[in-house]
């Protein structure tokens, strides 16, 4: 019993935490309202414009201000208290849900605007990612180090269970109600998340990650959130630099999932449903991992884990590109689903192991904004490949050309791949 207890996921942040228990739950709910949001706006673009180009920009635009949201929060994240901006942020997104609602039903210009939904969309991306970063800066200051692993795990969690739901009420309530009614529920659900964070205590960002003692400043100088050097310390914390290395090629690598469609065409007759699957597949391996991940935090050297499931993953990529029938290739992308949530979890517990609280909400906001920029590129790059070599062909090509480049990432990483369970702590705020 104690050995299934030790594989499954460890929840004991949730019990031991008031505060934590209070993002957990509204960051789940918050991805319900997100997922609204990604499905609700692509459907009411193209009911507007009847154009496939407009859909994919409206896309581009929230994917573009999350980006920069992400950047401006974790910066801001360092100045400010953590909470505030948490409520602003979520504040801000009910408020941009609740004016997609208005627009949809006409209620202001008499007909719903697409300049209002290209705007609107774009103020939620932004606003909803300054929270985002904010919250995932405060987290470490209220949970021990040595549960961080477990945190990413619920965090892994909650993203998978919330992509996974979301679409299909979406559906659900456009279908059964319209799209404006998506906006209200969306709303709705923002302004619950505001109510459960309010209780939240304050969250400076002077507090430091739990069990980490700051280094003292020296003589006439205050190491202060606004005094410390991220730079310097990205440069000399090659640990956390490696993590962010390790994730830019793991999500370069995840793009791959446009060439889907194009496989499913050319090796399963085109059948939509196979299409369906193969999404779902890696969400569904991903999720299996998320709830098997008790024995990540027992990991002793989870650098090197770290890098050579990267490795792992654009293997298994390979054999899928080669996959003749369909069953074989959902196994083979929900072992890659699992692979990429082993990782995931991994990223999150090294950096939040090795960045000094007042840097928390910089790195953090840089590490996630460059995984949206990954996959976007990712995309590009294997949708390149596309026009290059059929689908097939294609994935295995840029499977290869991943596999060498995780190598490299293995030899060359060394401060990573060293790290060891116990925590470092890191000097780098002198």
């Amino acid at each position: 019993m104690s050995g299934a207890r030790s594989l499954l996921i460890d929840i004991s942040p949730l019990r031991e935490s008031a505060p934590f228990r209070r993002i957990f739950v509204a960051r789940l709910i918050s991805l319900i309202g997100i997922g609204l949001l990604l499905v609700s706006v692509p459907v009411q673009m193209y009911d507007l414009t009847g154009s496939s180009a407009q859909v994919g920009a409206a896309t581009a635009v929230t994917g573009i201000t999350t980006f920069v949201g992400m950047l401006v929060g974790g910066s801001l994240a360092d100045r400010f208290d953590r909470k505030r901006l948490i409520l602003v942020g979520r504040g801000g997104a009910a408020l941009s849900f609740a004016g997609l609602a208005v627009n949809a039903f006409g209620i202001l210009p008499g007909t719903p605007s697409v300049a209002a939904l290209y705007a609107l969309a774009g103020i939620d991306g932004l606003i909803g990612a300054l929270s985002t970063s904010a919250l995932m800066a405060a987290v470490p200051t209220l949970i021990p180090r040595d549960k961080l692993v477990a945190v990413g795990a619920l965090s892994a969690l909650t993203v998978r269970v919330g992509s996974a739901v979301s679409p299909g009420i979406a559906g659900f309530i456009i279908a059964g109600a319209g799209v404006e009614w998506a906006y209200v529920v969306a709303a709705c659900l923002a302004t619950t998340t505001v109510l459960i964070l309010l209780g939240l205590p304050s969250l400076p960002p002077s507090a430091p990650v739990v069990g980490e003692k700051l280094p003292s400043a020296p003589a006439g100088t205050e190491a202060t959130p606004a005094t410390t050097s991220l730079v310097r310390f990205i440069l000399e914390q090659r640990v956390v630099a490696g993590v962010m290395i390790v994730g830019v090629l793991a999500m370069l690598g995840a793009g791959v999932v446009a060439l889907l469609p194009a496989l499913v065409a050319e090796r399963f007759d085109g059948d939509a449903r196979a299409t369906g699957f193969l999404y779902a597949a890696v969400a569904t391996g991903a999720m299996i991992a998320a709830l098997t991940s008790g024995w990540l935090a027992s990991v002793r050297r989870p650098g090197l884990l770290l890098v050579s499931a990267l490795t792992a993953a654009f293997v298994v990529q390979i054999f899928f590109g080669l996959a003749p029938v369909v069953w074989l290739a959902l196994g083979l992308l929900a072992v890659i689903g699992f692979i990429e949530a082993i990782q995931e979890v991994l990223r999150y517990s090294i950096i939040q192991h090795h960045t000094p609280g007042p840097l928390l909400g910089r790195v953090n906001g840089i590490w996630m904004a460059q995984e949206v920029g990954g996959i976007t590129v990712g995309a590009l790059v294997a949708g390149a490949f596309g026009t290059i070599w059929v689908a097939s062909d294609a994935i295995v090509y840029y499977g290869v050309v991943m596999v060498v480049l995780s190598l490299i990432a293995l030899v060359t990483l060394r401060s990573l791949v060293g790290v060891r369970k116990e925590p470092v702590h890191a000097d780098a705020v002198n």
